[in-house]
């Protein structure tokens, strides 16, 4: 099945790389991808954020996240990324836990309405940062308390945030430079359809807790996904 949207301008579309290489960070919205935001995140929720996908992990920090994973693996064919699913998808030597954590695959490479959101994604790197291959690690997070425990960095060369639907306030994220920690470079409260990218090196990234809502349970759903240095799962 293909779907055909809308692609940014090729103006538009330069601005933000040129954005995101000059200030390290870039924040756009569905609509300014080309993609079919409410379409695009009812299936996500309906697909990937369900009791049958999503799990808690031993051992995981905040302990009551629940999670799904996989890795893809691209290659760019001029400006379009063919994409397929990477052999691996361990996490090892991240988030200060030098330990080689394993978990279950959630295959996405082959959804046709993810992987237009992946490739949208990666269209947002500059031509000169982008490898000939490479790897897109995907985190499918719920959380409810807390969204993570401290400024960190991820070891990867790009992170990506995007917001599939949160309940109640707070969950800010907040860009420091890692020579200035106590500055905050950026602070915003992502809503559903919004995703912030930014090169992992130039910045520590946190979140602020989630505040429920009057009567209610806070929640928040995102993608969490990272351009991986080719060592991490071997292309080096």
């Amino acid at each position: 099945m293909a779907f055909d949207f809308p692609v940014p301008a090729g103006e538009d579309l330069r601005l933000a790389r040129k954005r995101l290489d000059t200030d390290g960070y870039l924040v756009v919205s569905d609509d300014e991808l080309g993609l079919p935001g409410t379409k695009l995140r009812e299936h996500l929720l309906r697909t990937y954020f369900t009791p049958d996908v999503l799990r808690c992990y031993p051992g995981d920090v905040p302990a009551d996240r629940e999670r799904a994973r996989d890795v893809v693996e691209y290659a760019w064919h001029g400006e379009t990324p063919v994409l397929a699913e990477h052999p691996e998808i361990a996490i090892e030597d991240r988030g200060g836990r030098p330990e080689r954590r394993e978990y279950a695959r959630t295959p996405v490479a082959h959804d046709p309405l993810f992987a237009a959101w992946i490739s949208a994604a990666l269209g947002l790197l500059p031509e000169h940062r982008r490898r000939p291959r490479g790897t897109f690690g995907v985190n499918i997070f719920r959380t409810f308390t807390n969204v993570v425990t401290r400024p960190h960095a991820d070891g990867e060369e790009f992170v990506f945030v995007y917001v599939v639907d949160r309940a109640g306030t707070g969950a800010e994220t907040t860009l420091y430079r890692p020579e200035a920690p106590d500055t905050a470079v950026h602070t915003q409260r992502l809503e559903p359809g919004q995703l912030i990218v930014f090169e992992d090196a130039r910045f520590l990234h946190t979140a602020s807790p989630l505040v429920a809502p009057p009567g209610g349970r806070a929640r928040r759903d995102a993608l969490v996904c990272t351009v991986d240095y080719p060592q991490t799962y071997g292309l080096a």
